[in-house]
């Protein structure tokens, strides 16, 4: 793989990009009481200070919900992050404007759900059809009967009916047209989330997500932070879109390592959890950081709000990272150094674990419990052993494939510039030379890992 400093990558990281998603960033305010070194606007600017979304007069670190806040809408338990799979990707097409802006709005708040496309015109649907290549076609009576158009005798995809009366006719329609199933609105609106998204797991194809990658440590110390952070910087320095997230909520090793304070009034993860229930893109967005390298930060609750990681669940670690997955290239997990219920399944959702240690007995002890205890298959890929050396050591890589059964996937060289970095919370500059280099060289082969699998499935 080349470097990609001249530009973006010959081909696109799998991701998916729904429609009117992408270009749509937050509206950011600087705050001027950080060291403008830190932060900087959406832009890659050199300067500024730390930004944070604009809260539309909320208090700061408020959830800001605009005129959402008192339209009523149905409410929904987050998912269980071990639940989490692809989303299904769904064409809905309702003639009746209301009737379609209440469907809308409710299977829109579903992490599991990607609206594709939205037509309210009939005559418009066989052509939407073609162009988005749904998962499944969600339609009325009326927008099913042009689905039987002969212009539409070749495309055939699942087709699931919702009507707001069901009658003899509407039945009818729905055998004529070869629906999967009918559901009358709203008394069966949960019965109709169910299944939308359980025909992911059906129709659904690989690659339309961001892909997932989660980085963990051996021991304490052993440079998971310094790799899951350079490595956000190096995909958005290569042009793809990457939001780094912080799972470790007790801790919240990121904030440390970025340079936030402990009382700096930041927007965490913790502040959406007055609208976990009903989460949409719009709510992750403002809680999402941006930094000056151009990647997002979802950072862990501030340590100095007394028991707000109590109140941040699985389910709403698993809602937010799919809502970014349907929004970016990358999304990056930074992994706590527990053997939990959440990081079991931060790492089951991931495409790719790394397992950073360093050269020395203890790491190599913890990657080999590390591995053990989360069932990663080294051998055949699943999870990745990266090499850091941050001080010099008598064992060498012949020792890790020893201890491990496989050979170090990277391996990220001794360098001062690092200590250095780290001591004034920086990352390392774009083209640092020594650990700069093995990190940037990690993302390509992780690029090229993903394009292989993508071209796989393809074939």
């Amino acid at each position: 793989m080349g470097d990609w400093r001249d530009g973006p990558p010959p081909v696109a990281l799998p991701h998916s990009t729904p429609p009117g998603r992408r270009g749509r960033a937050p509206r950011i305010t600087p705050l001027t009481c950080f060291p403008s070194w830190l932060f900087g606007g959406c832009s890659r600017l050199a300067g500024g200070g730390i930004v944070r979304q604009e809260t539309n007069g909320a208090r700061p670190g408020g959830v800001v919900m605009g005129s959402q806040q008192e339209r009523p809408v149905p409410q929904m338990a987050p998912l269980p992050l071990a639940d989490l799979g692809a989303r299904t990707r769904i064409l809905l097409g309702i003639a009746d404007l209301g009737f379609h802006q209440e469907v809308l709005d409710y299977l829109g708040r579903d992490p599991r759900v990607e609206v594709a496309a939205a037509v309210s015109d009939p005559a418009r649907v066989l052509g939407a059809l073609v162009a988005t290549e749904p998962d499944l076609v969600l339609a009325c009576p009326v927008v099913a009967r042009e689905l039987r158009h002969p212009a539409g005798g070749g495309v055939r995809f699942p087709i699931t009916i919702v009507a707001e009366q069901l009658t003899v006719p509407v039945l009818r329609d729905a055998v004529a047209v070869g629906a999967g199933s009918v559901f009358a609105w709203p008394e069966e609106r949960e019965r109709l989330a169910e299944a939308v998204a359980e025909a992911a797991g059906r129709s659904a194809t690989p690659g339309r997500r961001g892909r997932v990658i989660a980085v963990t440590g051996a021991r304490g110390g052993a440079g998971a932070t310094f790799v899951a952070t350079q490595l956000a910087a190096t995909y958005a320095d290569r042009g793809a879109s990457c939001v780094l997230v912080d799972l470790d909520l007790e801790f919240a090793g990121l904030s440390a390592a970025l340079g936030v304070g402990w009382g700096d009034p930041v927007r965490t993860v913790a502040d959406l959890v007055p609208v976990a229930g009903e989460l949409s893109p719009e709510h992750v967005r403002d809680a999402v950081l941006a930094h000056p390298r151009g990647f997002g930060i979802l950072l862990a609750p501030r340590p100095d709000v007394a028991g707000a990681s109590s109140e941040v669940t699985p389910g709403l670690c698993a809602a937010s990272v799919a809502l970014l997955a349907g929004d970016v290239d990358v999304i990056v997990l930074h992994l706590p150094r527990a053997i939990d219920p959440l990081t079991r399944a931060a790492i089951r959702m991931a495409d790719q674990t790394l397992v950073v240690t360093t050269l020395d007995l203890f790491s190599l002890y913890g990657a080999r419990r590390t591995v053990a205890a989360f069932g990663l298959d080294l051998m055949a890929g699943r999870g990745r052993v990266v090499v850091n050396e941050p001080v010099r050591s008598s064992l060498g890589l012949a020792e890790v494939e020893r201890v491990l059964g496989v050979r170090p996937f990277a391996a990220i060289r001794l360098d001062p510039g690092v200590r250095r970095a780290q001591e004034r919370c920086q990352l390392l500059p774009t083209g640092h030379r020594r650990a700069g280099r093995d990190v940037r060289r990690l993302a390509d082969a992780l690029y090229a890992e993903a394009i292989a699998a993508t071209d796989g499935a393809v074939r």
